[in-house]
């Protein structure tokens, strides 16, 4: 098992920590950034947004060449003919004239604020950053997750991978200097590391990352990078990991290698082939399961099968559909239509004419958009923004969720008649853990792909042990969460056998939360031999079904993607009490 902190990231090291101890330091804050820069002892420095400025800030109000700050007996600011001025204690300076300036001076720059501190010998000389362990990271990853539902924040997930023979101390001090104070640095291999960007908005964290990969490059460090932003890029850790790790290894989208389909077990057996039958109608499907169990696989497949195989699949990630996006680029716009729009420019939709459109994550859409929506699901056609003519388009729909839409209906997040429209044929894929034969098969499947993409001479094997404990995981995240931990696996093994001590086994071996018995429920009596986190957790699941769907066991059946013969069995194999009808009064 980690230890919490693996090392320490000595920012002493860097540049700035060589020069010395320095008198001032500038505090620099906006909407988008937050950074603190020391002065040097004496000379010139240049604020900009350029990258050749001594200082960068990259915010659109802040000129290329914006201000130059004189370090000597005195300190002195002058305006460099920026577009936006320069401010010293709230009074616009003319250009080229040098302001004194001291601590505490606030200097606003455009948009942007500038405060001017005296460094403290305790200041001159940083903390040390930790450099913590993937599995520390691994929980604030999901912490993260759960606060951004809850309080719609905004962070990234960004990994960094060293090319050649880049050096790891180089790195640590790049990153030492770049990043706030409240972000996390872990180590996720040799030569591998995982940080956790909080609080940046998704425009904010990609030009963070070019700013980074520049400066490796300049210090002869180059490294691969990957960015996902929450919510843009996914909406869970395994999604928002896959997508890191995929840009980190230059694959934006996954390659068909990996589409390749596990089919063991009977309940995967029977969905394969009911897709088959769909596949050749224009029905409309709804694939309801977990985040990770492979709904966009599924989708391809319906996509394959179908007389429409040889035209476009357009994925759509409903959860970062806004109304401009819909408006621009999902239904296209004139020549003229507004400022910028020099030409006619046709829309998502009707680049998928005959083809296929996924709506994935269809239960993120927001009310207004799914109006617009429902009127191109009606009427068949679209039209560009500008125009007055409407354009008939041919596509067939396919929708992805992890909710229960008519829950959601009823709730009045969702519309009722789109969700008739939707609603032609509704497959539920079960979760990994009902359906433990196929895990084996997909270790060995992704084991045989990582090791293959990292060059190694053979793939490495796995222990017995290594297989137990994989097996024994109720694998919340389904085969997303599978596949990253294989990954980071094989990448620890080398030319060595995978073992439980190279997996998460924190993780793997830590227990769920279950909700305590609801007032007036008796405390279950778990049957001997049935303890355990699997066990925890599908009880838990079951509870759960049954608590959405007011003690209904046939809708919670339903929901759980199982028959009510099935679902009366496992209510007494988990020792859940059967609900009890409420009778009418």
């Amino acid at each position: 098992m980690d230890n919490p902190v693996q090392t320490l990231i000595d920012e002493e090291s860097s540049d700035h920590g060589r020069a010395g101890r320095q008198p001032y330091r500038l505090l620099v804050f906006s909407q988008e950034t937050l950074s603190t820069h020391p002065l040097p002892n004496e000379g010139e420095v240049v604020i900009g947004r350029s990258s050749d400025s001594d200082i960068q800030v990259d915010v659109p109000a802040i000129s290329r060449r914006h201000a130059l700050i004189r370090v000597g007996p005195t300190l002195t600011i002058e305006d460099l003919g920026s577009s936006n001025g320069t401010k010293v204690r709230g009074d616009t300076i003319k250009q080229g004239e040098a302001v004194p300036i001291g601590s505490g001076d606030a200097i606003e720059l455009g948009s942007v604020t500038v405060i001017v501190q005296r460094a403290s010998p305790a200041a001159a000389a940083k903390r040390p950053r930790r450099l913590w362990t993937h599995g520390y990271f691994e929980g604030r990853l999901e912490e993260e997750c759960s606060r951004a539902v809850d309080s719609s924040g905004r962070f990234a997930v960004m990994r960094i991978r060293l090319q050649g023979g880049s050096s790891a101390a180089v790195v640590q001090e790049v990153l030492a200097g770049a990043i706030g104070s409240a972000d996390v640095v872990a180590s996720y291999g040799p030569g591998e590391y995982e940080v956790l960007l909080l609080d940046r908005a998704p425009e904010a964290v990609d030009r963070f990352a070019e700013r980074l990969q520049l400066e490796l490059n300049a210090r002869g460090a180059p490294a691969s990078l990957g960015v996902a932003c929450w919510s843009r890029d996914g909406r869970d850790p395994d999604a928002l990991f896959e997508k890191a790790c995929a840009e980190v290894r230059g694959e934006p989208a996954r390659g068909a290698e990996e589409r390749r389909v596990i089919v063991e077990d009977p309940q995967m057996v029977k969905l394969h082939q009911l897709i088959e039958r769909i596949a050749q109608s224009a029905i409309s499907v709804i694939l309801a399961g977990e985040t990770g169990v492979g709904k966009e696989v599924f989708a391809e497949g319906i996509h394959r099968a179908s007389p429409r195989a040889d035209r476009p699949l357009l994925r759509l990630n409903c959860a970062a559909l806004s109304e401009s996006l819909l408006e621009s680029e999902l239904f296209g716009h004139e020549k003229g239509a507004f400022t910028g729009a020099i030409k006619s420019k046709p829309g998502l939709l009707e680049s998928a004419q005959g083809g296929t459109v996924l709506l994935d994550e269809v239960g993120e859409l927001p009310i207004s958009i799914q109006v617009k929506l429902l009127r191109v699901i009606e009427q068949r056609e679209v039209m560009r923004v500008g125009d007055v003519r409407t354009r008939p388009i041919d596509v067939r729909f396919v929708s992805a969720t992890n909710r229960d839409l008519e829950a959601e209906v009823k709730k009045g997040t969702f519309r009722q008649d789109l969700f008739f429209r939707l609603n032609g044929i509704v497959l539920v894929i079960p979760p990994l853990r009902e359906r433990v034969g196929e895990i084996e098969p997909l270790v060995r499947s992704f084991v045989s792909q990582f090791a293959r993409q990292m060059g190694r001479r053979k793939e490495p094997e796995l222990t017995p042990d290594a297989v137990a404990m994989l097996n024994s995981y109720s694998w919340p995240g389904n085969i997303r969460e599978l596949r990253n931990v294989i990954e980071r696996a094989v990448l620890l093994a080398g030319e060595g056998e995978i073992g439980v001590e190279l997996l998460p086994v924190e993780k793997l071996s830590g227990e769920l939360l279950s909700r305590p018995p609801l007032l007036g429920e008796p405390t279950p009596v778990v049957p001997p031999g049935k303890a355990g986190p699997a066990f925890e957790a599908e009880r838990k699941r079951i509870l759960e079904a049954l608590e959405r769907c007011g003690g209904n066991q046939t809708l919670a059946a339903r929901l759980l993607g199982i028959s009510r013969r099935t679902m009366l069995t496992r209510l007494d194999e988990y020792a859940i009490p059967r609900p009890r009808k409420v009778k009418p009064g």
